[in-house]
């Protein structure tokens, strides 16, 4: 089995690690020269285009940034779905609207292309330790199909139903750590302003019912890690990667004519850090609104 990947970026390049690692022969392609060499490293095959990775492959993932960018590279000139051959399998491992995902499906079935929305989640030492949870829209046959290259990166693979369930589900469950984001922040803004430490609102929260896997990550990130990624180096959790989820999340709730009380309400403060130029750096530097707003210092003071 031949596989190809796409976009070798915070998340993608890991998962094309795990790939190689694993024994298959992988071809890859990105926009930057550097994660090319870093794969060659690992015996993967570099090429300079999507077309170029379909043309060698059997399975080919791409892991992207924006609903435009998936395009691209399914749909254009240069890209995977005019190159494919029949039978071939497209997996869209990228965060993205159902919406897209529809339509790159109709492009593809006219090919007999197979196509799986599959977007993972998971953080920096799931990546590379290769146990990222997968969610998979498509037919079960052809989840099957791609299962082994799945299970290099991902130990948990959910079925969601057929194509766009993938896609919707993840963007819901970005909402929802999006709304856990801005409330974590809130909480501490307003218990450090009624005189509690920010060590004694972690522990006894942490303990507590209003506990959650933001909560526990997110106060150790604002207290501990710089907002600013370290020179040539990108974000893990970029802000403009959070707030785009967000914001399709919330689209994808206006085409549904579904209210989001919360949801909307949550993407404001990652829209307002965007406004204001901090699209690369890690999503707590919005923390600094929230300082701003209630005149309250929980960041360390330099």
């Amino acid at each position: 089995m031949k596989v190809g990947f796409i976009g070798l970026g915070g998340i993608g390049k890991p998962m094309a690690i795990n790939i190689a690692r694993s024994g298959f022969e992988l071809t890859v392609t990105d926009l930057r020269e550097q994660p090319l060499r870093d794969l060659e490293q690992y015996g993967a095959q570099t090429v300079g285009s999507p077309r170029e990775v379909a043309e060698l492959s059997d399975i080919i993932l791409a892991s992207l940034p924006s609903n435009e960018a998936s395009l691209e590279v399914a749909l254009g000139v240069d890209g995977v779905i005019p190159s494919t051959k029949s039978g071939d399998i497209y997996i869209e491992l990228s965060t993205i609207s159902p919406e897209i995902v529809h339509t790159i499906v109709e492009k593809a079935s006219a090919k007999n292309v197979n196509v799986l929305d599959a977007p993972v989640s998971g953080g920096l030492e799931q990546r590379e330790e290769g146990t990222l949870s997968i969610m998979a829209g498509g037919e079960a046959t052809i989840l099957s199909q791609a299962m082994p290259v799945l299970k290099t990166f991902g130990d948990k693979v959910f079925h969601t139903g057929p194509n766009g369930t993938g896609a919707s589900i993840k963007l819901i469950n970005n909402m929802l750590a999006g709304i856990n984001m801005v409330a974590t922040m809130e909480a501490l803004v307003l218990g450090v302003k009624a005189g509690l430490s920010v060590q004694t609102i972690k522990e006894v929260i942490g303990a507590s019912s209003g506990n959650n896997k933001v909560f526990e990550g997110l106060v150790d990130k604002i207290l501990t890690i710089n907002p600013e990624p370290p020179k040539g180096q990108t974000a893990n959790q970029g802000l403009h990667t959070i707030g785009k989820d967000v914001r399709l999340a919330n689209e994808m709730a206006q085409n549904l004519s579904v209210p989001l009380s919360l949801g909307s309400s949550a993407l404001q403060p990652f829209l307002a850090g965007l406004a204001k130029g901090w699209a690369d750096k890690e999503y707590w530097v919005i923390m600094e609104f929230f300082e701003q707003l209630s005149d309250a210092n929980i960041r360390p003071q330099t």
